[in-house]
């Protein structure tokens, strides 16, 4: 599948910052994230059309910012585990004081107004975001933290999906907190939530498709429901991600392959859904502590 290309910010090429992580090239379709090391600046900046969430890592900085030519000036102290936003559709002026590390995510504005169209209305238009300087947030937090995680990690083709839930999340979270209509509406029961059975047909199809590209959308497909949606009954029914949960089934299958078949590793690799051996070899020992090389032996004698 062709990824759009989405209108961002390189951060990390503006003057003397040092771009440390970035997920260009890893197949990550609704976010642009790098993990940047900031220097002080003083600029506009246009509107891109997608909002830019900014997480602090690590040591304060003042930041002063503006957003609108008649906006209202807010000037804060911006510390580690805060977020701040560039906004999508607005000019805004920027001044920043002191060093600190980033994480630079860019949302794509389409997931954002659809999130709200399901949440809010079929007639929602484009929705803005609304986070003040220095906003804290627990459950943002464990969402940014995961997704820099998985930025400080070698590129792992299975990422894409757990990325795809974790932004969906992230969305949700936004749409809730941070918007005019958010505040003080109340998201709607929702009308296409999978029931029993049909995570149940989801459980075969994933057995069935072990070795096929699982994405979240595919899986939706197959259901009747929105990712969102089935992202949410999966957690609730199961426990666990749909992310974690198919590698935990690719885990299994690998496991009775290895003891039960004399298949070369690269060939049950390609068998379980992983792109190579050493994709499995990664997973593997990160589940069971053990490369599938030494389970076999271990467990054969």
């Amino acid at each position: 599948m062709t990824i759009a290309t989405m209108q961002t910010r390189d951060i990390g090429s503006w003057p003397k910052n040092v771009t440390l992580a970035r997920s260009t090239g890893r197949g990550w379709k609704d976010i642009h994230a790098q993990h940047v090391a900031v220097e002080p600046w003083t600029g506009t900046l246009d509107p891109v059309g997608n909002p830019c969430l900014g997480y602090c890592v690590n040591r304060p900085a003042q930041i002063r910012r503006r957003i609108g030519r008649g906006g209202t000036t807010e000037t804060s102290t911006l510390r580690p585990r805060q977020f701040h936003l560039i906004p999508a559709l607005d000019q805004s002026e920027w001044q920043r004081r002191g060093r600190s590390e980033m994480l630079a995510m860019h949302l794509r504005q389409g997931l954002i107004d659809d999130t709200a169209r399901q949440m809010w209305s079929a007639t929602a238009q484009q929705v803005e975001l609304d986070i003040p300087l220095g906003t804290s947030d627990p459950l943002l937090e464990q969402l940014a933290l995961a997704i820099l995680q998985i930025l400080r990690e070698e590129p792992d083709p299975s990422s894409a999906l757990y990325v795809e839930e974790l932004v969906h999340a992230m969305v949700v979270r936004l749409v809730r907190a941070y918007t005019a209509n958010g505040r003080s509406a109340r998201t709607m029961p929702a009308m296409d939530a999978p029931d029993r059975c049909e995570i149940w047909r989801l459980r075969d199809v994933i057995e069935d498709r072990i070795a096929e590209d699982l994405s979240l959308e595919a899986l939706a497909t197959e259901v009747g429901v929105s990712p969102r949606t089935l992202s949410r009954a999966c957690l609730r029914q199961w426990g666990t991600t749909v992310h974690q949960y198919v590698l935990s089934r690719r885990i299994e299958r690998a496991k009775v392959m290895l003891l039960s078949t004399d298949l070369a590793i690269t060939s049950i690799a390609f068998d379980t859904g992983f792109s190579s051996q050493s994709h499995l070899a990664t997973a593997f020992r990160r589940i069971t502590g053990l490369t599938p090389k030494d389970y076999r032996s271990h467990r054969r004698f």
